[in-house]
C-alpha cells in the first residue's frame, strides 16, 4: 500500500492468466506497490463460463486481484494490462478510497 493511496484498483480474471498479471505487477511496484490476490467464483453471463462443468454449476473460477493505489496510478496500470491482455475477460474497476492504513 502506498502511503498516498486514494484509490483501489479491482481486477478480475480466468486463473489461467493469474501468474502473468501477478508478475506484470510485481514488475512495477512504482505503480502497483503491494497488492493481494485470491480465488474467487464469478456468477452471471454465461458467456465467460469456459468449460462445460462451469456452465452446469452457474459459475467460473476467477481470481481478484485488489491493488491500493492513486488514481492516475491504477488508470496507468488498466493501460498496461488492456494492452498485454486485449480479449482476455479481465474486469476491473476503481474506487475512491476514503481511509487506508495499517495497526502496525
Amino acid at each position: 500500500m502506498r502511503p498516498d493511496s486514494d484509490a483501489c484498483l479491482k481486477l478480475i480474471l480466468p486463473r489461467a492468466l493469474e501468474e502473468q498479471v501477478v508478475e506484470f505487477l510485481l514488475h512495477r511496484p512504482q505503480l502497483a506497490g503491494a497488492f493481494v490476490a485470491c480465488a474467487v467464483d464469478g456468477h452471471g453471463s454465461s458467456r465467460f463460463m469456459v468449460s462445460a462443468g462451469e456452465e452446469v454449476r452457474g459459475r467460473t473460477e476467477r481470481v481478484k486481484i485488489e491493488i491500493l493505489t492513486r488514481e492516475d496510478m491504477a488508470r496507468e496500470l488498466v493501460q498496461e494490462l488492456r494492452a498485454l491482455l486485449p480479449d482476455t475477460n479481465v474486469s476491473y474497476w476503481i474506487t475512491a478510497v476514503l481511509a487506508a492504513g495499517s495497526f502496525s
